[in-house]
């Protein structure tokens, strides 16, 4: 197999070999037309890119990594997708990595990534991570790295996250203005920062609505069906239901539905249920899912385009806080009480 050089493009153009070097990284001295025809003629060529000389000139790898929780949460599968086509449009290429909701494997994935040499990470945190070393060490290194959704607020990382807070409030006062005041809340982990801040949000809410807050009301739990599934048959078994379930995401609600179905109740006759999620997803819930919509295409290009600022040193490293807005909509899963 014949190793096509750029020198032998240039040759073939009669350019020289910086012509053709400009005109395949899309260099602005280089006209548009001859750009086309350094392509077009390196293609006919068979010319593959040295990969491994762009690395050593520029001292970058043009990879970024990316650390998820899990994929079949399709919401992460949106973020995701999202997160390729931007870095592949500017160059870039993708290391995907699944934490699978553990500390550990979270903590490994991010160790081969830097042993890789990306140029810069994208991390959502495990329902687990507590430990900060690892994350201690990517600064120190001076690795650009962009948490989104799930975040240590205390480090000097940039972070793009939904305003969950609010969305909470926003949310709960629709549900408190339709007469409901009897409300128990799935809450995920605490020692996250959505877990923290979805809860704080709906002791907040009612509190300031003058609505006791029943502590055997807040279920703590992780993000995944399971867990609604379980905290519903906890909260079931205490003989004593709520009006509605605010969840800390649709699959704690899918979880919820299935339980709340097994218990031959109906919602919303019997229960409604309500909760953070994507409206793309929840359309499929029977009924319908009234949701905090959520959009991850929007956090997932946030996310990206702020990493590769960084790392193109357009942004400063870890000085950026993206707080990405909520609509709360109301579907069929929770009754109207005041139509």
């Amino acid at each position: 197999m014949v190793n096509i050089r750029q020198s032998d493009i240039a040759k073939k153009l009669n350019v020289s070999r910086v012509t053709v070097s400009k005109g395949l990284r899309d260099h602005p001295d280089i006209s548009p037309a001859m750009k086309k025809k350094i392509i077009e003629t390196a293609r006919k060529m068979g010319y593959v890119p040295n990969l491994i000389a762009r690395q050593l000139n520029s001292r970058r790898t043009f990879t970024i990594g990316i650390v998820v929780p899990d994929l079949e949460n399709s919401f992460f599968s949106f973020v995701v997708d999202t997160m390729i086509d931007y870095a592949t449009e500017h160059n870039y290429h993708v290391i995907l990595t699944v934490s699978r909701e553990k500390e550990n494997i979270e903590k490994q994935n991010i160790e081969n990534l830097i042993g890789m040499r990306v140029d810069g990470l994208l991390v959502c945190l495990s329902q687990e991570t507590t430990d900060k070393q690892i994350f201690t060490t990517a600064g120190k290194m001076k690795i650009p790295l962009v948490f989104f959704d799930r975040a240590f607020e205390n480090m000097k990382f940039s972070r793009v996250v939904f305003n969950d807070k609010q969305g909470a409030a926003i949310s709960l006062n629709r549900i408190i203005q339709e007469g409901y005041t009897r409300i128990a809340s799935f809450s995920g982990f605490s020692a996250t920062n959505i877990g923290k801040a979805r809860t704080e949000g709906f002791i907040e809410t009612l509190s300031k609505n003058k609505i006791p807050v029943r502590k055997e009301w807040i279920i703590e739990g992780g993000f995944e069906v399971n867990d609604g599934y379980e905290s519903f048959k906890k909260l079931n078994s205490s003989g004593n239901l709520p009006e509605v379930i605010f969840t800390v995401n649709d699959r704690v609600a899918l979880g919820a539905y299935k339980a709340v179905k097994e218990a031959g109740l109906k919602i919303p006759e019997d229960i409604g249920i309500f909760g953070y999620g994507f409206n793309e997803i929840t359309d499929f819930f029977n009924p319908q899912l009234t949701v905090i919509n959520q959009d991850p295409r929007k956090l997932g290009l946030e996310a990206v385009r702020l990493l590769v600022n960084e790392i193109e040193k357009k942004t400063k490293k870890g000085l950026t806080k993206i707080n990405i807005e909520e609509e709360f909509i109301w579907r069929k899963s929770v009754k109207r009480k005041k139509i």
